[in-house]
């Protein structure tokens, strides 16, 4: 199985509202034995294809709104260790038609399989809770999607997947991994690299702010107050 994308930087800049990737391979119908086969052979339509983006992870914080009178404000909060900042997912069809849902557990694909761990202990209805509006959450800010059914196949042996990704999309570096599945079995994998960085003028405040996070601060603070006296000062020069 040979798989490629369409690009693999994506560079953000302040013109960037979102852009589409396109994910594209190839499979061998029969693969030669004295070739590395490995006893692997594909013939027509006998299989399926699942593609999974996913970002670095890190940990990530969920806070809970509780009514406080008329106004809604921020209680209880945790932290959810190890989460993809990113996550996408599309396939030939149903997931749950393609593995198991033991194999999905296994191998962490789908956004219900993602395994999520707290900072600390906390009973089962709260984990699924908490599970439940972070992925919500991620998903409202399309960071978090799965539209199964949107891989397709062409002449038995050509596949591509175009997926979407939001303006908000967190830097760094992403991987794509694609899965043939046969009769409800992985046989082959594949995985792409994909980086996502700042261009421009954005990449350089962006590496100022986190080198330098303390004087950029003060700088932003300087300027914010700058632009409230230049504000009063037209303002006053306009009326008079």
């Amino acid at each position: 199985m040979v798989t490629d994308l369409s690009d693999h930087t994506i560079e953000i800049t302040s013109r960037f509202s979102g852009t589409e990737l396109l994910i594209f391979g190839a499979i061998e119908r029969g693969i030669p034995q004295d070739d590395g086969g490995h006893g692997v052979v594909v013939e027509g339509m006998d299989y399926d294809i699942i593609v999974v983006v996913q970002s670095e992870r890190h940990d990530m914080i969920i806070r809970r709104k509780e009514p406080l009178g008329p106004i809604w404000v921020n209680k209880e909060n945790k932290i959810l260790k190890n989460m993809p900042g990113f996550y996408a997912l599309t396939s030939t069809r149903p997931i749950d038609l393609i593995l198991s849902d033991k194999k999905l557990n296994k191998m962490d694909i789908g956004l219900q399989q993602l395994k999520i761990e707290f900072d600390y202990s906390i009973s089962e209805e709260e984990k699924e809770n908490f599970r439940d509006g972070f992925i919500r959450n991620m998903k409202a800010r399309k960071l978090y999607n799965q539209h199964e059914g949107m891989v397709s196949i062409l002449d038995g042996i050509l596949f591509r997947a175009i997926l979407e990704f939001p303006a908000n999309m967190p830097v760094g570096n992403y991987d794509v991994d694609v899965y043939l599945i046969r009769n409800g079995k992985i046989i082959l994998t594949a995985q792409s690299p994909l980086e996502v960085d700042k261009a421009g003028l954005e990449r350089l405040i962006y590496v100022f702010a986190h080198n330098y996070s303390k004087l950029y601060g003060i700088l932003a603070i300087v300027i914010a107050l700058f632009a409230g006296w230049l504000a009063g000062f037209l303002s006053k020069k306009v009326n008079g």
